[in-house]
């Protein structure tokens, strides 16, 4: 008995994990699509991003397949091989992109296959499917520790100004904690007001006609008198003009006098003449006075001193003074 119910225990046993063994390998065979056909696609990445073999290939949220080898090719290029389902090849074309994603904020990475044209037509065996650049969780992490790294210094910057300015230190802790600022501000906003009085006080006056600045903004008497001016300036210009226009262009004595060479010379000559003339007068009135005659009816007693006789070189331009001793010439 004893010898039965061992061998009934082992029987039992070894049916138990023949059935285990056999939903495992249904298990792994459904994950890995071992008992369905399968088509093999390709695609080229610079960077797998942590990508494994046995990873889903997802499409429309289904996962349709696995990765089935990653080989490095050269520095930019990572060929990924991945098997899809046939049963889903026929919702795949020629160009839709594939990319790598995440299951999840910490899940494993996966592969993504985007919709297509159904123009370009189904996938084929051993087709290239374009890559397309998908959202780097990893990379945007780094960036978000980065972020939060620069965002804590500049909340203990932040922390470390308010402090200082609490304390009173700088201008704008003088400008919150110290009331000077605003009470200068005060006086400087009366004095300003007051000023703004005067300066209305004064504006008012200068409108009702107050002063001379009131006059002379309200009164055109002021306007009018210069007017009056300007016009007898305008006319007094315009007769000088016409009098200098007159010499220059005009006839008569005058503008001969200005512009004809012949007629100064003319002029010149004749007074020359009328220099002759008084010097012979001057010589004359001299010979009388030396006379016998003049001298018998003269008063005087004593016969005056002859004097010598002058002789003048006179020329245009000279003027003969005479007088009680002679006659004397200016030149």
């Amino acid at each position: 008995m004893k010898t039965q119910k061992r061998a009934l225990r082992l029987g039992i046993f070894i049916a138990a994990a023949i059935v285990l063994f056999v939903v495992a390998v249904y298990l792994i065979g459904s994950k890995e699509n071992l008992f369905t056909s399968n088509t093999n696609l390709y695609a080229s990445f610079k960077d797998v991003r942590g990508l494994s073999v046995g990873n889903n290939v997802r499409f429309a949220g289904i996962n349709v397949g696995t990765v089935k080898d990653i080989r490095i090719i050269s520095d930019t290029s990572v060929i990924v091989t991945f098997s899809v389902d046939d049963r889903y090849t026929k919702y795949i074309y020629k160009n839709s992109t594939v990319q790598i994603g995440q299951e999840g904020l910490m899940g494993g990475k996966i592969v993504l296959i985007l919709p297509g044209d159904p123009q370009t037509g189904r996938v084929r065996e051993g087709d290239f499917l374009k890559v397309t650049e998908g959202l780097d969780i990893q990379g945007m992490l780094a960036q978000a520790q980065i972020m939060l790294e620069e965002a804590t210094g500049t909340v203990a910057n932040l922390r470390s100004i308010t402090g200082k300015i609490d304390s009173g230190k700088g201008d704008m802790g003088n400008l919150i904690n110290n009331d000077s600022l605003t009470t200068q501000l005060n006086i400087a906003m009366n004095n300003i007001n007051s000023s703004l009085a005067h300066i209305k006080q004064l504006t008012s006056k200068v409108d009702s006609g107050q002063g001379d600045l009131g006059k002379l903004v309200n009164d055109d008497k002021l306007t009018t008198k210069l007017n009056n001016i300007l016009g007898k300036g305008d006319s007094i210009m315009y007769e000088l003009h016409t009098t200098t226009y007159a010499l220059n262009h005009g006839e008569g004595t005058l503008p001969r006098l200005v512009h004809d060479k012949q007629m100064a010379q003319n002029i010149d000559t004749a007074i020359s003449k009328v220099d002759e003339a008084v010097v012979q007068v001057t010589r004359a009135a001299e010979t009388v006075a030396n006379s016998w005659i003049f001298r018998l009816f003269s008063k005087k007693k004593k016969e005056p001193k002859e004097q010598p006789v002058q002789e003048f070189n006179v020329q245009p331009g000279d003027t003969i003074v005479i007088d009680s001793i002679g006659a004397s010439l200016k030149r």
